[in-house]
C-alpha cells in the first residue's frame, strides 16, 4: 500500500494494490516523507473508501477520542442497518457528536421536534442511536439529552444511500438553494455550497422538509429558548421570518415556532463557520 498524503500523524490518504484511494487510520502512518510504500499493513487500524475530500479537514479539527467513539458507533450501525451507509458517515457523525457535546457544555438542551416521527418510522436507527448515546456517556463521560437520540438517528438515515423517503411535489434542492440565497441576502455574504458546513445545513433542511410530508403536529417545548434566540439574534430571526414567508408561498408550509428555533440554531451555526456575520 502506498501512502501518498498526510492528513495528520495517524491518518493518511493511501492507494491500495488495486489502485483505489482510501483513508487509512494507524498510529504513525502520517510520519515520513510522502509518498512511501507501507509494507507492514498491521500498522493500519481502519480503512475507509470513497470518502469525499471536503471532510479531510475535520480530522485536524475534531478531538481524536471523538473519532474513536464514532468509529465504534458506525461499525455497530453497519451491523444493524440493512441499507448501505455512505462512507462519509464517520465524518458527518463525528462532527455532529462534537457539536452536541459543545452544546451540552454550554447547557443548551433542546428536544428534537422530529422525535416521534423518527421513532415510529425508523426503529432500527433509533435503537442504534440509543446505543450511541450510551457509548458516548461511558467513553466520553458526557450525558447527552434524550433529543440527541433523534439527531444521531437522523445522521444515520441521511447516510443511507438506498433507502429514501419520497419527497413532495416540489424540488427540495431548489428550496434549499432558495433558502440559502435568502440567508446570503440578509447577511451580505456568499456561502460556499461545496463546504462541509453547508452540507450539514442542507441536511437539516432536508429533514425539516421531509417532516412536512408526514403532516404531523409537533408539541412545542422549547418556547423559552425560542424567545431567547429571538432577542439575542435579531438578524437571524429576521432572516427566519423571510424564510417563513418563502415556505408559505413556495410549498404551502407554515412551520411552528419549535421548527423555526431549529432553523435559527442551524443558520447561526452555518453563519458562524462560514463567517456570515462579519
Amino acid at each position: 500500500m502506498e501512502v501518498i498524503k498526510k492528513i495528520n500523524n495517524n491518518v493518511a490518504v493511501c492507494i491500495d494494490d488495486n489502485g483505489r484511494e482510501l483513508i487509512a487510520f494507524g498510529r504513525g502512518i502520517g510520519f515520513g516523507e510522502m509518498p512511501y510504500e507501507l509494507d507492514d499493513l498491521n500498522l493500519i487500524d481502519r480503512t475507509y473508501y470513497g470518502v469525499d475530500s471536503q471532510y479531510f479537514g475535520l480530522l485536524n479539527e475534531l478531538p481524536e477520542n471523538i473519532f474513536d467513539v464514532t468509529m465504534r458507533i458506525v461499525e455497530y450501525a453497519r451491523s444493524k442497518i440493512t441499507c448501505e451507509l455512505s462512507p462519509n458517515i464517520l465524518f458527518t457523525l463525528a462532527d455532529h457528536i462534537n457539536f452536541a457535546i459543545e452544546r451540552y457544555k454550554k447547557n443548551i438542551m433542546i428536544k428534537s421536534p422530529l422525535f416521534y416521527d423518527i421513532e415510529n418510522l425508523y426503529e432500527t436507527e433509533i435503537d442504534v442511536a440509543r446505543q450511541a448515546v450510551k457509548l458516548i456517556q461511558s467513553e466520553l463521560k458526557v450525558h447527552l439529552p434524550e433529543g440527541e437520540v433523534t439527531s444521531i438517528a437522523l445522521n444515520l438515515i441521511n447516510a443511507e444511500e438506498q433507502c429514501c423517503i419520497p419527497g413532495g411535489d416540489y424540488d427540495s434542492d431548489e428550496v434549499i438553494d432558495d433558502v440559502t440565497k435568502i440567508i446570503e441576502k440578509k447577511t451580505g455574504r456568499v456561502i460556499d455550497r461545496r463546504s462541509f458546513n453547508f452540507s450539514r445545513f442542507a441536511t437539516h433542511l432536508q429533514y425539516l422538509l421531509k417532516r412536512k410530508e408526514t403532516n404531523r403536529p409537533v408539541s412545542s417545548e422549547n418556547m423559552r429558548m425560542f424567545e431567547t434566540m429571538k432577542d439575542g439574534f435579531p438578524q437571524t430571526y429576521d432572516c427566519v421570518l423571510d424564510i417563513l414567508d418563502y415556505f408559505r408561498e413556495k410549498i404551502q408550509w407554515n412551520p411552528n415556532d419549535e421548527e423555526l428555533l431549529y432553523l435559527m440554531l442551524h443558520i447561526n451555526r452555518l453563519c458562524t463557520r462560514e463567517d456570515c456575520n462579519q
